[in-house]
């Protein structure tokens, strides 16, 4: 049988995950590891990294759009390279004769020699009526539970597929998943750690810039090069003639949903919104029925994370709005779909670099530093030394009713803490520091006006300021500002 001796790769964060995986290779105990995540997060990576030196080792990666016939000849093909040094054996012709030879080798092993079986985009391999899954519930629950040696790690890239099929599954796989991992996008601080462990120093702005553009999607984050300004990766990836992400959007929906002409048209048309669409606003829009299946897609793009669910703070309606999280989405739907043509076309085009800075760009950036704030939301209230304080975490806004007097107003973040203080956070991306001058310090008062106005409380409301390059010490500041907070707190 072949052994992999390969040395683990390092990784850069994926801290529990890979303990994770290596408590559960070193268990006693038989273990069915399910894994899913968005396309190019690293999922497969970082199975190869932690399991694949450690001993028997067997990968079997699903074919995109193939036959039940040409899966099994991928698992064949894998098969007699572990376990017959690549001498060719009879074609496999359904999932439960592979499982079969595969299980009799398993039995020849000696009880302490472990093994890995790391089936890869599941979703793939199982063909509508292969058979795939009700093989895999047969020889789980049959034969493979019982050899404490072997562990069954099952990942895929279509987490509502994962979702349904393994981890809420009504049949014989329900409850049996040992390891359930959704492996997410990197944070900032993980981003950071993994462009230092590729030589690339940038400074935490850049960082930031950069984030805006990619998100923390490792392939994405792979672009950087050394010496080269946010801007410069950003145009050379997304607006050259060969830029890896020029075209990738296009293949991402299909690969993860198989109605993705749906998906994309919600995720379009949600990400036009800046704070996000009511649910009522959506099914309007896109002129669709409200019933089940619409309900499944907004879930199937929920659990890619393209998307989020928010209640706003004080709706006692329970409205549902959804809002754009995907970075790399939706500055491709923001700024890779509306480009010239012509950009496209050489690979030495400066269009990112020369919009860079424009209006178009600061609104963008705005929007783009505000989600981002939201999704580290847990760092913020580190830094605000109130992690350890009981909080609701949200957002709001007041919209005053058609051709009334009153003023709408909008609070980026809010932590509703059981200490007896809501402290409001107002987010600005600016690339100096930012100033608040008499209108701004007007909008503010009215802002808290407002907010204490609609929902007549009686705690205290501090104000905190979260920008990138800090606030300046005048005379608005002392009056409004309670505390205020660098881009630094999100690391």
């Amino acid at each position: 049988m072949l052994i992999s001796a390969r040395k683990e790769m390092p990784l850069a964060g994926r801290k529990a995950e890979s303990e994770r995986l290596r408590k559960a290779w070193s268990s006693e105990e038989a273990e069915l590891i399910a894994i899913y995540g968005r396309r190019r997060i690293g999922k497969t990576y970082l199975i190869r990294s932690i399991l694949q030196e450690k001993g028997g080792y067997m990968e079997v990666t699903g074919l995109k759009d193939g036959s039940m016939e040409e899966q099994l000849a991928i698992f064949s093909q894998s098969f007699q390279e572990i376990f017959f040094g690549g001498v060719p054996i009879q074609p496999m012709r359904t999932w439960n004769a592979a499982f079969q030879l595969f299980t009799a080798e398993m039995k020849k092993l000696r009880k302490n020699q472990k093994f890995v079986l790391f089936l890869d985009e599941l979703p793939w391999l199982s063909t509508p009526k292969s058979g795939l899954l009700q093989a895999l519930d047969h020889y789980w629950n049959t034969e493979w539970s019982k050899l404490s040696n072997l562990k069954v790690v099952l990942c895929g890239s279509a987490a509502s597929w994962m979702l349904e099929h393994l981890i809420h599954a009504k049949g014989g796989l329900h409850n049996r998943i040992t390891q359930r991992m959704h492996l997410q996008p990197f944070t900032l601080f993980e981003t950071e750690i993994f462009l230092r462990g590729r030589g690339i120093s940038l400074e935490r702005a850049q960082i930031v810039e950069l984030y805006m553009a990619f998100g923390g999607v490792p392939f994405y984050l792979k672009e950087a090069e050394k010496g080269k300004s946010a801007a410069q990766i950003i145009n050379r990836a997304c607006f050259s003639k060969n830029g890896t992400l020029r075209d990738e959007f296009e293949r991402l929906f299909p690969s993860l949903f198989t109605h993705s002409e749906v998906h994309l048209g919600i995720f379009r048309e949600i990400s036009r919104q800046r704070s996000g669409m009511s649910r009522t606003e959506l099914i309007e829009k896109l002129d669709l029925p409200s019933g089940g299946r619409f309900n499944q897609r907004i879930h199937e793009l929920e659990e890619a994370g393209f998307i989020t669910a928010l209640i706003p703070y004080g709706n006692k309606r329970k409205e549902v709005f959804y809002r754009a999280i995907d970075e790399y989405c939706y500055f491709h739907s923001k700024w890779i779909a509306g480009a010239p043509k012509g950009i496209f076309t050489g690979s030495s085009s400066r269009y990112w670099e020369q919009k860079r800075g424009s209006p178009a760009w600061r609104a963008w950036a705005g929007y783009s530093f505000e989600g981002i704030c939201l999704k580290h939301a847990e760092s913020i209230r580190a830094a605000l030394g109130i992690e350890t304080i009981d909080c609701e975490t949200g957002s709001w806004r007041f919209m005053p009713p058609k051709k009334a007097k009153e003023h709408g107003a909008q609070v980026d973040l809010l932590f509703d803490r059981s200490d007896g203080v809501i402290t409001l956070c107002e987010i600005k991306h600016c690339e100096s520091e930012f100033v608040i001058d008499k209108a701004y310090a007007t909008e503010l008062e009215r802002k808290i006006e407002i907010f204490r106005k609609k929902h007549r409380t009686r705690k205290q409301v501090f104000l905190t300021m979260i920008t990138t390059r800090g606030v300046a010490k005048n005379m608005y500041y002392g009056k409004f500002v309670h505390s205020d907070l660098t881009l630094d707190a999100l690391f």
